[in-house]
C-alpha cells in the first residue's frame, strides 16, 4: 500500500512538471518580441530563441552607428523573404544588453552571426551585408552552390556586373572549394562556374584559373595553385572588385 501510493505521489508530481514545462514554453512564444519579422533578443530571451529556430541570424547592433541602421534596414528586407523559411532573424542592442554582448563576445562593430541548431558557442559569422539580398545570397550559398554554372559563352556577355568565373578541368578538385569558400564569403559579387572551353579560350588562358569580367571583358585573371588559400582568392578579388576599370596586362596573377 505504501509502494502504491509513493508511485502515486511521483506520478502525480511528473503530471505537475510537465504541465508546468509546457506552460513555460507557451508563455515563452509569447515573449519574444518582433518588429517588422525581426525578433528583438535580449539576455532574459536569447536562449530560448535559440531553441525555437534551428537557425537564428543575430544582428549585433549599435542604435547610433551608420552602418547598424544600413543592416537593419537590410534584416527587415531579408525577413520579409524569409517568412516561410526555416531561418529567424533577429537584433541585440548591444548599448542595452551590454551583460549579453559580453557574454557572446559580440561587442565589436557591427557583428552578425548564424547560430545553429541552438549552439551559441559556434556561431558562423556573417559578412556585414550591403543590402537584403546580400543575406539571401549569403544564406543561399551556405545552404548550396555557391556558384552558378555558364554553359554558353553568351550568360557571360549578357551580365552588366563584375562576375567572378572560375573555369576548372575538374568539378571535384580542391581549387573549386576553396573558389566556393570564397564566394560565400562575398555575397555581393557574382560568381559563376565554367567548364566550357570556349570560355577559356577566348582569353587565351588556360583551366584552373578564375576570371574577373565584366561586360565579357576581362579584367584581370588569377591561377590558382595547390598553396592558394580562400584568403588570398578573396583579396585578389576584393582589390579588383574596386578598381574594375584596370585594363588587363595578359600577366595572370599567382
Amino acid at each position: 500500500m505504501r509502494r502504491l501510493l509513493l508511485l502515486g505521489v511521483t506520478a502525480l508530481c511528473l503530471c505537475v512538471f510537465v504541465a508546468a514545462d509546457t506552460q513555460h514554453d507557451r508563455q515563452g512564444d509569447k515573449s519574444l518580441p518582433e518588429k517588422d519579422g525581426v525578433l528583438q533578443l535580449k539576455k532574459g530571451n536569447f536562449n530560448r530563441a535559440l531553441r525555437k529556430h534551428k537557425q537564428l541570424l543575430v544582428h549585433f547592433y549599435t542604435p547610433l552607428s551608420g552602418d547598424g541602421h544600413r543592416v537593419s534596414a537590410a534584416f527587415e528586407g531579408a525577413a520579409a523573404e524569409l517568412q516561410e523559411s526555416e531561418v529567424k532573424l533577429a537584433v541585440v542592442d548591444v548599448a542595452k544588453e551590454k551583460d549579453l554582448a559580453k557574454d557572446l563576445n559580440a561587442t565589436g562593430p557591427p557583428t552578425i552571426r548564424l547560430y545553429l541548431a541552438g549552439d551559441k558557442h559556434n556561431p558562423v559569422p556573417c559578412p556585414v551585408p550591403q543590402s537584403s539580398a546580400s543575406i539571401l545570397t549569403w544564406l543561399k550559398r551556405r545552404a548550396g552552390s555557391a556558384a552558378d554554372l555558364i554553359t554558353e559563352l553568351s550568360q557571360i556577355e549578357a551580365s552588366e556586373e563584375l562576375t567572378v568565373v572560375g573555369f576548372f578541368k575538374e568539378q571535384d578538385h580542391e581549387y573549386v572549394q576553396v573558389f566556393y569558400s570564397a564566394a560565400i564569403e562575398l555575397p555581393d559579387v557574382h560568381f559563376a562556374l565554367t567548364q566550357n572551353s570556349e570560355v577559356i579560350s577566348k582569353y587565351g588562358l588556360t583551366h584552373d584559373v578564375v576570371l574577373l569580367l565584366k561586360k565579357s571583358k576581362l579584367i584581370q585573371a588569377y591561377k590558382m595553385m595547390p598553396q592558394t588559400s580562400k584568403e588570398e582568392l578573396i583579396v585578389f578579388i576584393t582589390v579588383y572588385q574596386m578598381d574594375p576599370v584596370t585594363e588587363y596586362t595578359g600577366k595572370v596573377e599567382y
